[in-house]
């Protein structure tokens, strides 16, 4: 996996080679470096929103001890060809995974994963709350169209700067 900066860099470069073709106009298409800063950075906020839900899943599982964190792991390789760093591309197949090993306790760290990741973003995505109910016990939104709604948040917002 390559990172963030090395895909924004070779991004950029392509960029800037379609924008600096030598003056041929043949089919080539023109690409404005607006777009390509924008793309460059949706492209890191992607992988970087990628990289707080894995920190957000590792450290809810490391919750239940380090056996148990390293058997899920290894149960994820050696049985579903998932490393750690899979997870966020495949969400709904880990899901249904964490439901079969876990069963009904899935639901539980799923909701563990969502509080961990909401704290890392620090997203202000609004989820209706109802009477005596927590706010992360949201009716008919499972765990993979929070995350889905949670990374289109994440990528389109402007980062906050302090």
């Amino acid at each position: 996996m390559r990172s963030s900066i090395g895909q924004n860099q070779e991004a950029e470069r392509m960029c800037i080679d379609l924008d600096n073709s030598g003056g041929s106009t043949e089919s080539i298409p023109t690409v404005s470096v607006e777009n390509c800063i924008e793309s460059n950075e949706r492209s890191f906020r992607e992988e970087q929103f990628d990289e707080f839900l894995v920190q957000a899943i590792d450290e809810a599982i490391t919750s239940l001890g380090e056996p148990v964190k390293n058997t899920v792991y290894q149960h994820l390789e050696v049985d579903f060809c998932m490393t750690k760093n899979d997870i966020p591309k495949r969400i709904a197949e880990f899901t249904e995974i964490m439901h079969k090993i876990f069963g009904l306790g899935a639901s539980r760290l799923e909701i563990k994963f969502m509080k961990n990741l909401c704290l890392r973003i620090q997203n202000d995505a609004k989820w209706p709350e109802h009477e005596c109910l927590s706010k992360w016990i949201v009716m008919e939104v499972s765990f993979e169209q929070y995350i889905d709604k949670m990374r289109k948040n994440y990528i389109t917002q402007t980062p906050k700067t302090h």
